[in-house]
């Protein structure tokens, strides 16, 4: 398996099947993106799925030229967020809404939508308005593995349910703080998911912003007894 960090809050998964998804695209406007990945990653063919976890613009920007461009591309996301992009032009057949605690298998992955402690909205001429609701996503692979991306998200007690549930080996999860949990929240999470493996996101995406590190959470995570490997990647890098 590979999971490759594409900057900010979007990653790149490949499967021991060889299933492709990318995880909340944003490219184009992400200055952490590393651009010599461009054709590769926007090229139709790319991808079987995007996952998105909400609409916001860092996470949601480039969902729709990519779905234009490869109309064999599929979407999994919220219900009402399938709904507007298919009021917004793209086929039916390209979008899965689903809703929260629900389980598809796709591309042989078990794929599961968990709740996330968040806003949903999306910019419209200038204007914000609610667009369904913030997930994160569970993917069992078929053999074994399991990967939790939280979206973003505060900590929440419904970690505890998705570790009794599903015992992630990976954990991906937002470190920046200020527009989600930051060191102190994400070492928590950490000490009741108890993964193999963490990777950070949603940080140093702008200069200072957001503010966490994932040197700050290797300090948090020291006062918890677990064995969960802490991998710090920088964009277009990637655990294999």
């Amino acid at each position: 398996m590979r999971v490759r960090w594409l900057g900010h809050a979007t990653f790149d998964l490949v499967g021991p099947a060889g299933q492709k998804f990318l995880i909340d695209p944003f490219l184009t406007k992400n200055p952490a993106f590393p651009n010599e990945l461009g054709a590769e990653v926007t090229a139709p063919g790319a991808y079987h799925s995007l996952l998105v976890t909400h609409p916001h613009s860092d996470h949601f920007d480039d969902a729709l030229p990519l779905l234009k461009d490869d109309t064999a591309l599929k979407i999994i996301s919220q219900f009402e967020i399938g709904n507007w992009l298919k009021s917004a032009g793209i086929k039916e057949e390209q979008v899965i809404g689903m809703n929260t605690g629900g389980t598809i298998t796709f591309q042989d992955v078990r794929i599961t939508m968990v709740q996330a402690v968040h806003t949903s909205s999306i910019a419209e001429n200038g204007i914000s308005r609610a667009l369904g609701f913030p997930i994160g996503y569970v993917l069992r692979f078929a053999n074994g593995f399991t990967i939790y991306n939280t979206g973003d998200t505060a900590v929440t007690m419904d970690m505890q349910i998705v570790h009794d549930l599903y015992k992630p080996d990976l954990v991906i999860l937002p470190i920046g703080d200020f527009y989600t949990m930051g060191a102190e929240q994400a070492a928590y999470a950490l000490n009741l998911l108890k993964p193999q493996f963490a990777i950070g996101g949603h940080w140093g995406t702008w200069t200072g912003m957001p503010p966490g590190t994932p040197e700050a959470l290797e300090k948090e995570l020291a006062r918890y007894k677990i064995k969960t490997q802490l991998i710090k990647l920088k964009p277009g890098e990637a655990l294999t």
